[in-house]
């Protein structure tokens, strides 16, 4: 929670690295696909950049939750100068329970703060309680699957990480940000295998887990500058719902 809340801090100033609309938005849009109708809970919101942006794009109802106080007042000050109708409980993710189910969970860079394979099952099985019947949880999170060595840069793209030399679960990925305005900050995602990661659905109950990797904006697409960042991206997301249709 203490590097959330630095975090907070930061954010408030900064102008955000060009990955998040070139590619963090069109992911985080077309996993969840036509929200007009749904309703949506973004679980460790953050700064509730999606929250709003969902609301903004025709979700009638959007919940977000975070455990970091800073995080929380933060939205609160955005909701306050541009009011969308997005509400915001601050409480720690492993433990929230939600008012009543909802269609969709969003859990954007939340799954690799959890510090051990236990709790990042309890994050899960949070998530499966709060989705209806033919609910779907999408998710953004660090790449597990990159190599170790590191072969691509992504520093010029605003983002840069280093790995666990041994691949564990709970093990430390270190992560910088630059934003557009060259102001940065750091924190600590924790490692888990892409074989932890299903358990952790399945356990919970989740059926037809699978990864989806990232989208570039249509826009973007066909310019070399995203290359690098496609082709080994820093992040990665999956999709994991209720039910087969």
């Amino acid at each position: 929670m203490e590097q959330h809340d630095t975090i907070a801090e930061k954010l408030r100033d900064a102008r955000q690295p060009a990955f998040r609309d070139a590619v963090e938005i069109p992911t985080c849009l077309g996993m969840l696909g036509d929200v007009r109708g749904r309703s949506i809970l973004d679980l460790g919101c953050g700064d509730r950049f999606h929250t709003r942006l969902l609301k903004n794009v025709g979700a009638p109802e959007v919940t977000g939750a975070d455990i970091s106080g800073a995080m929380i007042q933060l939205t609160e000050e955005e909701e306050n100068l541009h009011p969308l109708g997005c509400t915001c409980r601050r409480h720690d993710a492993v433990t929230f329970e939600t008012c009543r189910r909802v269609h969709l969970v969003l859990a954007s860079y939340l799954l690799h703060c959890a510090r051990t394979a236990d709790e990042l099952r309890r994050l899960c099985a949070t998530c499966h309680d709060a989705l209806g019947q033919e609910g779907r949880m999408v998710c953004l999170i660090a790449n597990v699957a990159n190599s170790r060595e590191g072969q691509v840069s992504w520093k010029r793209y605003g983002v840069e990480k280093l790995y666990p030399w041994t691949r564990r679960d709970g093990g430390t990925i270190k992560v910088r940000i630059t934003n557009s305005d060259v102001s940065t900050f750091a924190f600590e995602n924790c490692y888990h295998s892409p074989e932890t990661y299903r358990l952790a659905f399945a356990d919970a109950g989740f059926v037809d887990f699978h990864w989806v990797g990232l989208s570039l904006r249509p826009a973007e697409r066909g310019n070399p500058y995203w290359d690098d960042y496609m082709t080994r991206p820093p992040d990665d997301a999956f999709s994991a719902p209720l039910s087969r249709h």
